[in-house]
């Protein structure tokens, strides 16, 4: 919003100053000058062409203006430069008559003449239409040196003056005064007889006509024009009264004649640089630039005193802002339950949290500046394996889990964004996942026992099998004398015993808590194990299961967490095929990749579902606990490996595993 009005003042102030420029320079204001246009009619030059030669009509001898030649004849002067000027601005022929000042009033005022140069009044505007000024004059006295009487313009009071007959200094006169007596004479020239001839005390009239006429009779050592001038006033075009419409012509002409500083150059002829009849403006012109500059200034300093005003509001206001933010962030800071520090490049503490001071028993002015090694080992105390320069090093944010004593943590650092002429700081969150950790350690026993708890009755199939095996063969030993024969029946019961050994082995296996620890493992084997514990549903559903993997795939693997991702993906596709199908499992190796397939011909899912598989508590079946698949996922995960699923309604499903192998023999 400040902003904003400064601009404003300032295009204001621009515009002020353009304008005030024109109107020194041309006459008009900055609106006329760029939008006049000052280009003649096809109806206005028909007029022109109708009129035929204009007529112009002035004093006949007021020189430097206007006057006849007394060796040439011709009718000169800067006036009548100045119509010569308008009349090729026009393109018509202006015709010169000079005239008596009176005779010119009255034969303009009847329609004799087109046109003439005056100074317009309340008086003459009577008469006549006046265009945009010409130039301009001063109203000058002369007067002897010797009359000490006459100093000044008001001196002239109870005076005797004399002037060109029909001049404006008579209207004047008796406009500004009470007791002058005015001589009229027929021109300038018979005036300045009368003074000198001691008739009148001074004459009045134009300054560079009388300028003129003195410096030519050599009356220079004798008489003076008055510093003090009676006024300065625009001349400018008169027309007869009704005559708009070549007024508007003459306007147009003048306008164009101003924009080429036509009378400028007309002056600079007759005068020199000396500015007689146009306004001397050089002056005016500093004392405008001037004022608009202290204008700036005065608008700076207001600006800048404005500017300070709202920009103390600003900092108190933002200082309020920040300080309330402060408060709201240390209250979140510290209200959360994680350990939070904040540790700079130098792994040192610049700040610390609530609960991680209340952890350590340390008040925030202890906790600061403290080396993070130093607090209880919880970062880990070797600092080339240490995840604080890990973070300053890679600018991205790392997770790890800390074993520290019998609690897990889940340490996350974030890099802070960095304040200049600072050190870089990264935020670190400590997240005690101890209970969740246990958590999932019995959700995923509880989801192994439930998978165990439907091997149940194929298992108890597969061990009353032997056992029956083991009964009739004692039978036979017992009513059997033969030695070979009971020594066959010994080597029978022998095979069954191991028999239902491997089956409770493979039973006790599956049963064990996952620890995660890297074992060199038969693929093939593992997947066999786990087909024969689900051999009984394989046969009741009527499914055949092809395992393709080579025999001697040995890896370097989490046995446990791939026995339980297969057990748990196994059992999935047992229970998405519902009347007779197929199920594949296809293991390979590629480019160090382990890559697993369990393909069934099942009832397959929709996209909906497919997309919400992995979701814990996300279930389709009617008595499942959506926990199969999520720690399917997140078993693989542990592997480092990923997992996808493509399925297709009534046709079936494709489970896809990637596991990166450590190495294989």
């Amino acid at each position: 919003m400040f902003k904003r009005v400064i601009v404003g003042l300032l295009i204001f102030v621009a515009i002020l100053f353009g304008n005030s420029l024109t109107k020194l320079e041309y006459d008009m204001n900055i609106y006329e000058y760029l939008t006049s246009n000052d280009q003649l009619t096809d109806d206005e030059f028909q007029y022109l062409k109708d009129r035929g030669t204009l007529i112009y009509g002035a004093d006949h001898n007021s020189p430097p203006l206007r006057y006849v030649n007394e060796h040439t004849l011709q009718y000169e002067g800067l006036s009548i430069d100045y119509i010569s000027a308008l009349s090729m601005e026009l393109g018509v022929n202006i015709e010169f008559q000079p005239l008596m000042w009176s005779n010119a009033l009255k034969q303009l005022r009847t329609g004799e003449i087109d046109l003439c140069d005056m100074y317009p009044s309340d008086e003459r505007a009577k008469d006549y239409l006046f265009s945009n000024p010409i130039y301009y004059q001063r109203g000058a006295i002369l007067v002897k040196k010797s009359n000490t009487a006459i100093q000044s313009v008001t001196d002239l009071e109870g005076k005797t003056i004399s002037g060109n007959e029909g001049d404006f200094v008579f209207e004047y006169i008796n406009q500004e005064f009470d007791h002058v007596t005015a001589v009229e004479a027929s021109d300038l020239n018979e005036a300045i007889v009368l003074l000198t001839q001691g008739k009148v005390d001074a004459v009045l009239g134009d300054e560079s006509v009388m300028n003129y006429l003195i410096n030519k009779a050599q009356l220079k050592n004798d008489y003076i024009i008055l510093n003090d001038y009676l006024y300065e006033r625009e001349a400018v075009l008169a027309v007869q009264k009704g005559n708009d419409k070549l007024l508007r012509i003459f306007n147009k002409a003048i306008n164009n004649l101003n924009k080429k500083q036509t009378m400028e150059n007309i002056n600079n002829k007759w005068f020199g640089s000396s500015p007689l009849i146009t306004k001397g403006n050089a002056n005016d012109k500093i004392l405008l630039i001037t004022r608009y500059v202290l204008i700036l200034i005065a608008l700076f300093v207001a600006g800048l005193y404005a500017w300070n005003i709202q920009l103390k509001r600003e900092v108190l206001k933002q200082t309020n802002q920040l300080r309330v933010s402060k408060n709201e962030l240390e209250t979140v800071f510290n209200g959360l339950t994680h350990l939070m520090i904040v540790i700079d490049e130098d792994c040192q503490i610049v700040d610390g949290n609530k609960t991680f001071c209340e952890k350590y028993q340390l008040n925030h002015d202890q906790l600061y500046g403290k080396h993070c090694k130093d607090i209880n080992g919880i970062l880990g105390s070797q600092c080339h394996y240490c995840i604080i320069k890990e973070t300053f090093n890679s600018k991205q944010t790392q997770t790890r889990e800390i074993k520290n004593g019998t609690h897990i943590y889940k340490v996350s650092t974030y890099v802070l964004e960095q304040v200049k002429d600072m050190k870089q700081n990264i935020l670190v969150m400590m997240e005690d996942v101890t209970d969740f950790k246990i958590t999932e350690e019995k959700m995923l026993q509880s989801t192994k026992m439930a998978a165990i708890g439907q091997l149940a009755a194929g298992i108890a199939h597969e061990i009353r099998t032997p056992l029956g095996i083991i009964r009739n063969n004692l039978y036979y030993m017992k009513r059997s004398k033969d030695p070979e024969e009971q020594l066959e029946s010994l080597d029978i019961i022998e095979s069954s015993v191991a028999r239902s050994n491997k089956i409770i082995d493979n039973l006790l296996n599956f049963s064990k808590l996952t620890d995660n620890e890297i074992t060199k493992t038969n693929i093939n084997d593992l997947i066999q194990n786990i087909a024969l514990l689900n051999k009984k549903f394989f046969t009741s559903r009527k499914i055949n299961l092809n395992i393709s993997c080579p025999s001697d795939l040995i890896v370097d693997i989490s046995a446990e967490s791939f026995k339980h991702v297969m057990i748990n993906l196994i059992n999935n596709a047992v229970d998405a095929i519902s009347n007779g199908g197929d199920l594949t499992i296809d293991v390979s190796i590629e480019a160090d990749e382990m890559l697993v397939k369990v393909i069934d011909t099942g009832n397959g899912m929709s996209q909906q579902s497919l997309n919400k598989i992995f979701d814990p508590f996300y279930t389709t079946k009617e008595h499942g606990t959506g926990l199969g698949l999520y720690i399917t996922y997140n078993e693989v995960q542990k592997m480092h490996g990923t997992i996808y699923a493509t399925s297709t309604e009534e046709i079936g499903t494709t489970f896809n595993i990637v596991i990166p192998m450590e190495g294989y023999a």
